[in-house]
């Protein structure tokens, strides 16, 4: 049944995967249905419990789904994001006892979520609010294209940020020039993208990032992927080009460790810098940027001399609490010996008048 309802779908699913032409379709329609199976029995016994065997091989072991769900978000392991719903639908035609396949979807990779909204909230048909974002969801090409729209920003459906052209940065400058005139503070929103700076005071605010083993895989793809289909909105290639621009060193890492924008769990400081050189290989710097009004308000900030001025004394003698003692030990000494000089001239001046 699943076979014959499959073979009207197949010229689409060709076009989606680009399948070559000398492909049977028999084949090619026998690797979907198993590949579709095992994806929708994952999903649904991801969804409940009471599926599940009771040493199900699959959930007996944490990182088991762990490793499904990062295969699965992988580009090169998609299928066409219609096909599966389609079998979804015609195996239970629409049972009420389950949840919609885009309900099931959103369920299975809600760790990569990463909105202010809740997922039940952007997916209820009572919440006018979220509709624009809701109907992004809808229709993604495949779990890839899902998982990238949980980490579109919210706010920029409603209120789309400044672009511009990224040509702020000239010659070898390094970006942590720019911002270490600043203070950098963690900050508490829930959306990764939403970098801040405060003029008033000073304070670049920079939402924390988790790095781990599967950071350069995730990014990469979903990079690889709006590249290729959102040539006009890569906000994720954005956003990992501007950490890139912050990490140039073990030592750039170390400080955003310190300040709990960066939650490292990977190896050293220098593989991380490694890991995010590689990201940002690729990117074309000449593309239009998210982050321009950042960039603008950071040098107007840094063109006022008396900024410059004491974040360099902050950043060359108080950046750690050794080196701050060590400036306050030397100041009290440099201190003391003018007075002990002057001490020793004050006989020799009265003498001489």
């Amino acid at each position: 049944m699943y076979y014959r309802y499959w073979d009207d779908s197949v010229g689409r699913a060709r076009q989606d995967k680009r399948a070559g032409t000398q492909s049977h379709s028999s084949l090619l329609i026998g690797m979907i249905l198993v590949d579709a199976g095992f994806i929708l029995e994952l999903l649904l016994r991801a969804y409940s419990e009471g599926l599940r065997a009771e040493n199900d091989l699959i959930f007996a072991k944490s990182g088991t789904i762990h490793d499904l769900k990062r295969d699965l978000m992988l580009l090169e392991n998609q299928l066409p994001f219609f096909l599966l719903k389609k079998m979804y639908k015609r195996a239970l035609k629409c049972n009420p006892h389950y949840p919609s396949f885009l309900h099931l979807t959103c369920h299975f990779f809600s760790h990569y979520y990463n909105q202010s909204i809740s997922i039940d909230e952007v997916l209820s048909p009572n919440n006018p609010h979220s509709s624009e974002y809701r109907s992004n969801l809808e229709d993604p090409k495949h779990f890839t294209d899902l998982i990238r729209t949980f980490q579109q920003p919210y706010s920029t459906i409603h209120k789309q940020q400044q672009c511009g052209k990224w040509n702020i940065l000239r010659g070898n400058t390094h970006f942590m020039n720019l911002i270490s005139f600043q203070k950098l503070e963690v900050s508490l929103n829930t959306c990764l993208f939403d970098i801040e700076f405060d003029e008033n005071n000073g304070e670049l605010k920079i939402p924390p990032l988790k790095v781990d083993d599967s950071t350069e895989s995730f990014y990469g793809n979903l990079m690889v992927w709006e590249q290729c289909y959102y040539p006009n909105d890569t906000f994720i290639c954005h956003y990992i080009f501007l950490i890139g621009y912050l990490i140039k060193s073990a030592e750039d890492v170390s400080i955003l460790v310190r300040k709990r924008i960066l939650i490292k769990q990977l190896g050293s400081p220098i593989e991380i810098v490694a890991m995010f050189n590689r990201l940002c290989k690729y990117i074309n710097v000449g593309t239009e940027n998210r982050y321009l009004s950042l960039f603008m308000k950071l040098n107007a900030y840094n063109a006022v001399p008396h900024h410059s001025w004491i974040a360099i004394l902050k950043l060359e003698y108080f950046s750690n609490p050794w080196r701050g003692v060590a400036t306050i030990a030397a100041i009290i000494l440099l201190v003391l010996t003018m007075i002990q000089t002057i001490c020793a001239l004050l006989p020799l001046v009265s003498k001489h008048m």
